[in-house]
């Protein structure tokens, strides 16, 4: 019994010291393979003068429903 808690306490502690992948890194990734639907919103967000990410809503379109002008 002594040995079987020892095993699994070095075990885990050797565990502790790998590598672990970036959260944010792994969601830079899924944002870059979104495949859209239509196609990509291509205005740029003021806030962080980076491209939308949405998808437009019909083929016609070149911009999301929140930066579509309103007519």
């Amino acid at each position: 019994m002594k040995k079987l808690l020892l095993i699994i306490s070095i075990s885990l502690i050797t565990m502790s010291f790998l590598p672990t992948k970036e959260s944010h890194s792994s969601n830079i990734d899924f944002v870059e393979n979104v495949e859209y639907k239509i196609r990509r919103c291509n205005a740029i967000a003021k806030s962080t003068e980076k491209r939308c990410k949405r998808c437009v809503s019909k083929k016609d379109d070149y911009q999301c429903y929140q930066h579509k002008p309103k007519n």
